[in-house]
């Protein structure tokens, strides 16, 4: 395709990272001198993968401008076995509150050849539409229903409409609706058949002013009269607007659920959930990462029961579709580094990342989560093309362990399909660690690069740098230190000035906790140098006092002081 919580120990045998953290300033006992313990961990499970997308419709076809599809949904007519897929559409580039319509186009097979079709369905200002977002379409007793988020100035009251059809050609708005009003944006509705009631799920916040990033559903016996809402799945992630738990999909397969959620760390990025209750997700249960936007999950039993994974989205060119595999068997490998004061979970394969940081700064081994991979895990990643992760790091090729288990060092990391690695090193002291990395770059990439960095994901929700305590969004240049804090405990991470090669920016994501360092940043892109570029080293550690500036600083002291080298004690 083109570019585009609990928390102790939930996440530690899914998708990982590789950062080192660090714990705080108490004054070391002699044990505390004794080498980490350093273990190595493998997990064999089974994840829900992808094959090759292919495009397989553009809405551009008979326009004199580029269009695109975003959320969309793909039904069968049961009388003529055609099939219809049904989608936000608007001519580039986007624009979410001018989309007014929904594209419609049918074939023959989920593979096409797709056959434009006049617009499904417009919004009506009599209605109270100001637009109309994420239709999802279904069939029952003769009649095909088109659920649809009508979109209202308000966004804390979102009103979810309905639509139905005897032809999937000429729809007839239910004069029922509003069925509900839910916010913030409450929308992108999904309805399935679950026991003897219909459920439906879809975008919300845990209030409607914002909150949590939650997946809500409600129940009905008649699809039209719906019960009041409930959570099915809630994200560590605060704000509005859908976060990361857009378009839900939810799919039964024997005895398990799957969820399919967009978009965590990036535009093209759907997480799979498995779980037994469908009623019950949780971040801890991740199945997959599927590398689309908006994707449905479509089974033409025509075609011997093929099941495929769509996606669409903003700049992508219409709609995509790859087949889907459901038990694609995976082999988890890392190493479990633990003192009394902290325990890391770092992946080395499939990909390399620090899983979680739990911390204790009293060293005493009563640990508290401190990072998590609930967003781009800690790890370095590429933008190629665009904002986000478009390309991320890898199996290393070599995982290298000291034999007193202080250092550890996974080299040959590739980004993506780029011609880039990345070595990175963690030295791990009784209450810190160091990280540093080394960028190989081989030749050109595929398109300029926006991004060339490296993401700290927090559990704690306040961000911070020495020009303020209340940071989000963009930074320039490289400061000494940053951090994240609640009421109770600081996560700092200090910058050695000058070890990277060039420090265009830091991005600060308070919703999700998390902190880029970005040593090249640059909206519209550029060349990535050729050549080995150092990138960076850095220092963490935990406080168990909340926004610690004076820890930070003095860990910004400690690992720029020439004579010290050594983990703050």
């Amino acid at each position: 395709m083109p570019r585009p919580p609990s928390r102790v120990g939930r996440l530690s045998a899914l998708l990982a990272l590789a950062l080192g953290l660090i714990v705080a300033p108490a004054p070391a006992r002699a044990a505390d001198t004794a080498a980490p313990g350093n273990e190595p961990y493998e997990n064999r499970s089974t994840q829900v993968t992808a094959g090759e997308f292919v495009n397989v419709y553009d809405p551009s076809v008979g326009e004199n401008e580029r269009w695109y599809y975003n959320d969309h949904t793909i039904v069968r007519d049961r009388a003529t076995g055609l099939w219809h897929v049904f989608a936000i559409t608007h001519a580039e580039p986007a624009n979410p509150l001018d989309e007014k319509v929904f594209g419609h186009a049918t074939a023959p097979s989920p593979r096409g050849p797709w056959t434009k079709q006049p617009f499904a369905l417009e919004a009506d200002p009599s209605a109270g539409e100001t637009h109309i977002w994420a239709p999802y379409v279904l069939f029952h007793g003769g009649t095909y229903y088109m659920f649809y988020a009508g979109g209202t100035a308000d966004h804390e009251a979102y009103r979810m409409h309905l639509a139905t059809s005897k032809d999937l050609t000429t729809w007839t708005r239910h004069p029922g609706n509003p069925l509900f009003t839910d916010g913030f944006d409450g929308r992108d509705p999904m309805v399935t058949r679950v026991g003897n009631q219909w459920v439906m799920y879809y975008t919300a916040n845990s209030t409607p002013a914002g909150g949590h990033h939650i997946v809500a559903y409600r129940t009905s016996r008649d699809l039209v009269h719906w019960s009041d809402r409930r959570t099915a799945f809630e994200h560590p992630a605060t704000g509005t607007f859908g976060g990361p738990t857009e378009s839900p999909f939810v799919v039964q397969r024997g005895t398990s659920w799957y969820l399919f959620v967009c978009c965590e760390s990036g535009y093209q990025d759907t997480r799979v959930y498995r779980s037994d209750n469908p009623f019950h997700f949780t971040v801890d249960q991740l199945a997959g990462r599927i590398e689309a936007h908006a994707a449905e999950v479509v089974n033409d039993d025509s075609d011997g029961g093929q099941w495929y994974v769509t996606g669409a989205g903003w700049g992508q060119g219409g709609l995509w579709l790859a087949p889907l595999d459901w038990r694609t068997p995976v082999v988890t490998k890392g190493r479990i580094v633990t003192t009394p004061y902290y325990r890391a979970v770092v992946q080395t394969a499939p990909e390399s990342r620090l899983v979680s940081y739990e911390a204790d700064p009293a060293g005493r081994g009563a640990y508290r989560l401190v990072t998590d991979s609930s967003f781009r895990s800690t790890a370095p990643y590429l933008a190629v093309g665009t904002f986000g992760p478009t390309d991320t790091a890898g199996a290393a090729r070599t995982v290298t362990v000291s034999a007193d288990g202080t250092d550890v060092t996974l080299a040959g990391i590739p980004l993506g399909d780029e011609p880039v690695t990345v070595d990175w090193r963690f030295r791990f002291a009784p209450t810190t660690v160091d990280v540093d990395f080394v960028w190989h770059v081989t030749g050109p990439t595929s398109a300029p690069v926006w991004e060339a960095a490296w993401n700290v994901d927090s559990t704690l929700p306040r961000l911070a740098d020495p020009a303020g305590a209340d940071r989000d969004g963009d930074a320039a240049g490289f400061s000494p230190w940053a951090l994240a804090t609640d009421d109770t405990t600081t996560l700092a991470v200090a910058y050695r000035a000058g070890s990277a090669w060039s420090a265009d920016n830091r991005w600060f994501n308070r919703p999700s906790g998390s902190i880029a360092w970005q040593p090249l940043w640059q909206p519209g892109g550029r060349a990535l140098p050729v050549g080995d570029l150092a990138g960076g080293t850095w220092r963490i550690g935990v406080s168990g006092a909340p926004a610690d500036t004076a820890f930070a600083a003095a860990l910004a002291a400690s690992l720029n002081d020439a004579a010290s080298g050594e983990a703050v004690q």
